[in-house]
């Protein structure tokens, strides 16, 4: 369905609009502008050959139904309005630079890409992984196929962080490896899984149960574990004593408490996990025996303060495990020519400061998504936001009274000079297709852009 203009406006000219990214945010704002009855130019571009960003490399692969919005993107194809150019890096293929000289109006939406550090002695071991790979070893990254997690050598692993990429790492690790087999799970991974020995999960984080970043749904997709025999433990009255003093406990509060209060467990002999609060990892100590593994992490305990601060104290304690793996978050950065360019980027929050997606001290430049958010948001919160940004961007494209950008003729011409092969939608849709039938993804660059070359 297409959208009225906005209402005095009055377009003169076929005005060009880049998208850098090409995830969820990146097609949600491309498909709301496109709602709109004007005449513009959108192309996106992608550093990888392929589309979909989290979508194909963060969402847990027994999740179909949240990939499903891929379909909807695919509908941005329809559109002869729309472009995509895949296997082109902003910086490296094309300056940003000459994104401005050829477009009336660039939206950054390329997402978060450098995950968060301890900050400790040991966190350089390779038996501590950070979520970002492991996410992606799991799920085809090609930059993380050769990551081979020793999960056939660590009974023992230990979660820091406890929003949802936790819980899917959890059922990752725990739920037995027939649950992955009719999943697009890479077969390198379930071949991981099939040899696993993992049989106790602990999943730490700083503050209390209270603050914990998961959604109860995904809670309970990780306590149903218990159907396949894996136990729930380490709760009871002195857990929940020190971690619920002077809380008032809303709905979900209250939910997430009788979802332990059911699924809780004493010790149990084979698979398990736990959910341990107040601690903050103080250092990591490495398996003397078996130097490749770990031994143990260190912890401080934190308690809760009346007024809700998390205060340090001076207990200190240890969790057994073999691989450490970090799920604390990740930051943007910011592209190559932001400084030669004048575009303010806050290194602090990882995120370009903007008001309501309209980037600060910038012309028709905008942000959305994580690159916008400091890497908070969830697909829903992305499509309001995508909304709002698309929005923004129709409304100032009709101040330019008579566009001379030339858009996507000038980045054609400029990267036949530089001799890069840009993946449009339709060597997509061969990536897509030949996936299908060998009932796999691609997990190299090369053999998706062999694929194009060949049209297999």
């Amino acid at each position: 369905m297409r959208l009225s203009r906005p209402p005095l406006i009055r377009f003169f000219s076929t005005p060009r609009v880049a998208v850098i990214g090409s995830g969820p945010a990146a097609f949600y704002t491309s498909l709301d502008i496109l709602k709109y009855d004007i005449p513009v130019q959108i192309d996106m571009f992608e550093k990888r050959p392929c589309p979909f960003g989290l979508v194909r490399f963060g969402v847990a692969p027994d999740h179909p139904e949240v990939k499903s919005c891929q379909e909807r993107f695919h509908d941005a194809s329809k559109d002869p309005r729309f472009q995509f150019f895949g296997n082109v890096e902003i910086g490296r293929d094309i300056k940003l630079k000459e994104l401005y000289d050829n477009y009336d109006s660039i939206v950054y939406a390329y997402g978060s890409s450098r995950e968060n550090r301890l900050g400790i002695a040991g966190e350089d071991h390779p038996a501590v992984i950070n979520s970002r790979d492991f996410v992606g070893w799991y799920n085809g990254d090609p930059r993380n196929q050769d990551l081979n997690p020793p999960l056939d050598k660590a009974g023992e692993v230990t979660i820091i962080g406890n929003g949802n990429v936790a819980m899917d790492i959890v059922r990752i690790l725990l739920a037995p490896a027939k649950h992955w087999e009719n999943t697009d799970i890479t077969p390198y991974a379930l071949d991981m899984l099939q040899k696993s020995i993992v049989r106790k999960v602990t999943v730490s984080a700083r503050r209390g149960f209270l603050e914990s970043k998961f959604s109860n749904k995904e809670f309970r997709e990780c306590l149903e574990l218990d159907k396949c025999g894996v136990a729930f433990t380490g709760w009871g009255a002195e857990t929940f004593e020190p971690l619920l003093a002077g809380m008032k406990l809303g709905r979900v509060e209250k939910r997430r408490l009788q979802l332990v209060q059911k699924y809780c467990q004493p010790a149990a002999e084979g698979k398990s996990w736990r959910l341990d609060y107040l601690q903050t990892p103080l250092g990591i100590k490495v398996d003397p025996k078996q130097p490749s593994l770990l031994k143990e992490t260190i912890f401080r305990k934190n308690r809760i303060s009346p007024s809700g601060e998390i205060v340090p104290t001076e207990d200190l304690s240890s969790v057994s495990n073999q691989l450490l793996i970090l799920c604390i978050g990740y930051k943007g950065e910011a592209l190559a020519e932001f400084d030669e360019l004048n575009i303010p980027f806050d290194t602090n929050r990882g995120a370009i400061p903007n008001r309501e997606g309209r980037i600060e001290g910038m012309e028709r430049s905008y942000c959305v998504g994580w690159i916008a958010n400091a890497s908070r948001g969830s697909i829903n919160s992305t499509v309001a936001d995508s909304s709002m940004v698309a929005s923004h961007v129709v409304a100032d494209l009709g101040k330019v009274q008579d566009s001379a950008k030339k858009g996507r003729e000038a980045i054609t011409k400029l990267l036949a000079q530089r001799n890069v092969k840009a993946i449009n939608w339709d060597d997509w849709i061969k990536i897509e297709q030949y996936e299908r039938s060998q009932g796999r993804k691609l997990t190299d660059f090369n053999s998706m852009l062999s694929v194009c070359n060949d049209g297999s």
